[in-house]
């Protein structure tokens, strides 16, 4: 139901659904050839947010990604229910967004920009300036209050993905591997229709145990597997 009445409140906007599923990160080398993935390529992801993680806790994600180029994301996952609406008009790269973790549905809203500069920023004040105005008011109507003197550069990721070909009733899958000092994450995901997301995730778990691949006991999302353990580990 939630579902439906944020497709009609979007109107035209198509909100896509992302499946993901944990696998155990040590089984990465058997993971790539069973599940037929090929096309490596490695990045960078770094993360914005307070020592106390209390953007991630109030559903606000601040991402530069460094892979084939460079771009500065702002996300926002609101409480159960809340929907946004481009606050760009159409004129930069929206996204809206259903991710499925361990089987629960929650939305993201999220504007994306090219990012050119070769410096990584540090500080929250450098990101707050690299920010377009469509971010800028996504986090404004977040009314999420932000410190940006207590914001800083909290996660440096090194990433490794994978693609597959298309596969019977799950498309074509990315393979992603975040690892850190002290840990790593494995990810397999796809894009589907909204209707299909939960009969994806069932398809996922039953190939990944068709395969012989365990899950990660931790379902969770990457981003808040990740952040926490960082911020656990300081």
């Amino acid at each position: 139901m939630t579902l439906l009445l944020v497709s009609r409140l979007h109107g035209q906007e198509t909100c896509d659904e992302e499946v993901k599923l944990l696998l155990s990160p040590a089984q990465v080398s058997v993971a790539i050839p069973a599940l037929q993935a090929h096309g490596k390529t490695s990045g960078r992801v770094y993360f914005y947010d307070t020592p106390a993680l209390d953007l991630l806790s109030n559903g606000v994600v601040l991402r530069l990604r460094e892979h084939a180029e460079i771009d500065l994301t702002a996300k926002l996952r609101p409480p159960a229910g809340e929907t946004h609406v481009d606050p760009s008009g159409g004129r930069e790269r929206y996204k809206c967004e259903v991710d499925l973790n361990n089987g629960v549905e929650v939305m993201s809203f999220s504007v994306q920009k090219d990012y050119v500069d070769a410096k990584v920023p540090e500080t929250g004040t450098e990101v707050f300036q690299l920010l377009s105005a469509g971010q800028k008011k996504l986090l404004e109507d977040s009314k999420v209050t932000i410190d940006w003197s207590r914001v800083r550069r909290v996660a440096d990721i090194r990433s490794t993905s994978w693609k597959t070909d298309k596969k019977p009733d799950l498309g074509r899958l990315s393979i992603e591997l975040w690892e850190w000092p002290g840990g790593s994450v494995l990810e397999v995901s796809t894009k589907v229709a909204l209707t299909a997301g939960q009969s994806t995730y069932s398809g996922l778990k039953l190939l990944a145990k068709r395969q012989g691949l365990a899950l990660s006991r931790d379902q969770r999302s990457k981003t808040a597997i990740a952040l926490r353990s960082i911020a656990a580990a300081h």
